[in-house]
């Protein structure tokens, strides 16, 4: 059996209910952050127009696109969420894979489960095997090449392979052709687009998961690429530095999860940047202000030295060193609230004070980490030190207890106010006893 072979029998089978408590843990944790972070999303205005632009040329159809109160087609709320779920740099992600698999994987999933009817159990097997599949992709890839942005890749195959787990259940051959068909045609998008801050980079996340949905579909149908298009085609087109695929099984199941190896976010930035945020934060907690604060000297690995441009926007902000530094020191916090136009714009006296620089010895810590130290120059003289290697929330730095539930609460809050957001907490945090319509009626009560 070959590789790629063994990789859709495990996937296939995937069971949540099967998997280890840690495992079942984080994927209910991951659920609830993506559903959040799409709510966040979707009351973004030119979220909101694509969704009003959508609904005159869509019938209605049985999915739910977070933020509306319609149903949709399947392939249109997977492409909404997915746009929404990009949108304010809060998605979850995978450091060593180098992208975002439960933010491919859950809309693609969610907008199928409505529509046949699964169980909740299923939904989440399916996030799981999309998420499983997709990290071991990633990871193989070795990155992506120059100019290329990891959306679209190794994440369009989560996606399929989570939307193959629900349309075809224990089916390891149409698993399989689920993940060569989703890899013959992935998506190569802009890095340009996205690290610029561009609005059009909301529509890579959309359009991968809602074309992994369509690939799936194809491949449960029975339609199959040349065989060998996982190694021929994307290793060699979307990989940059390929190695073998480490499958980490054990009796043909999943043994090591990558699941548990992911991040989610405490910060609205680009993931380079949270070595830096995680600095902030630590000299923010010894009492540092922005207003005792004469200039700012970020040492950081290659990957986000290259974040070194003051913004002009709440966009290109989130892919700035120098900004969400002067942010989380004016503010003495970084979270969605604090990165707007108008506080970006009022910050950029102290941004322009940060000078970022790169230290190659930095460098060995990624992708083990994202490895900064970040040195204030206090007005008075004194100078103030914090470094950062592994960010808090990735892999095994856990979150806190109530760390991810208190985020999911106060996102959903923000989009739907305390009342809609309580009632949407409330499915989530009983999501495994709750069917997928419980969780989908409340959505769309919250937005009605």
């Amino acid at each position: 059996m070959s590789a790629l072979d063994e990789l859709a029998q495990a996937a296939a089978t995937t069971s949540w209910t099967d998997a280890p408590e840690d495992v079942r843990r984080r994927t209910l944790d991951l659920v609830g952050d993506v559903v959040a972070v799409c709510a966040l999303g979707s009351g973004r205005a030119e979220l909101a127009a694509l969704g009003d632009s959508f609904a005159t040329a869509t019938p209605e159809g049985p999915a739910t696109a977070i933020g509306t109160s319609r149903g949709w087609p399947a392939a249109s709320a997977a492409f909404l969420n997915g746009c929404s779920v990009a949108a304010d740099q809060l998605q979850d992600g995978h450091r060593l894979a180098r992208g975002h698999p439960a933010s491919h994987t859950t809309p693609a999933a969610l907008a199928i489960a409505e529509t046949i009817g699964a169980s909740t159990a299923e939904l989440l097997s399916a996030v799981l095997a999309g998420y499983e599949v997709g990290a071991r992709l990633g990871v193989a890839m070795g990155g992506t090449p120059d100019g290329v942005h990891d959306i679209g890749t190794w994440g369009q195959v989560a996606a399929s392979a989570a939307v193959a787990r629900l349309l075809a259940p224990n089916d390891a051959p149409a698993m399989r052709r689920a993940i060569e068909l989703s890899a013959a045609a992935v998506l190569l998008t802009d890095a340009g687009t996205v690290f610029g801050g561009h609005s059009g980079s909301h529509a890579f996340l959309g359009l991968s998961v809602q074309h992994g949905l369509t690939a799936a579909q194809a491949a449960v149908a029975g339609l199959a690429p040349r065989a060998g298009s996982l190694e021929r085609h994307f290793l060699r087109v979307a990989a940059a530095q390929p190695v073998g695929l480490d499958l980490g099984l054990s009796n043909g199941r999943f043994g090591r999860w990558q699941i548990i190896g992911g991040y989610l976010k405490r910060f609205p930035t680009c993931a380079h940047l949270h070595g830096v945020n995680d600095a902030v934060d630590e000299l923010i907690g010894r009492g540092v202000t922005g207003a005792d604060v004469a200039a700012v000297t970020v040492d950081a690995f290659a990957g986000a030295a290259r974040f070194d441009t003051v913004a002009d926007d709440e966009l290109a902000a989130r892919f700035s060193v120098p900004t969400t530094v002067a942010l989380a020191l004016r503010h003495g916090r970084l979270d969605e609230s604090v990165v707007t136009d108008e506080l970006v714009r009022a910050v950029r006296p102290l941004a322009e004070t940060v000078t970022v620089r790169h230290d190659p010895a930095l460098d060995a810590g990624y992708p083990a980490g994202r490895p900064a130290r970040v040195t204030v120059v206090l007005r008075d003289g004194r100078t103030e030190s914090a470094e950062a290697g592994r960010p808090h929330w990735d892999a095994e730095s856990a979150p806190e207890p109530g760390g991810v539930r208190a985020k999911r609460d106060r996102l959903l809050a923000s989009r739907f106010g305390d009342p809609r957001a309580r009632v949407i907490g409330d499915v989530l945090d009983h999501l495994p006893d709750r069917d997928v319509p419980a969780l989908t009626a409340a959505l769309r009560a919250a937005a009605g």
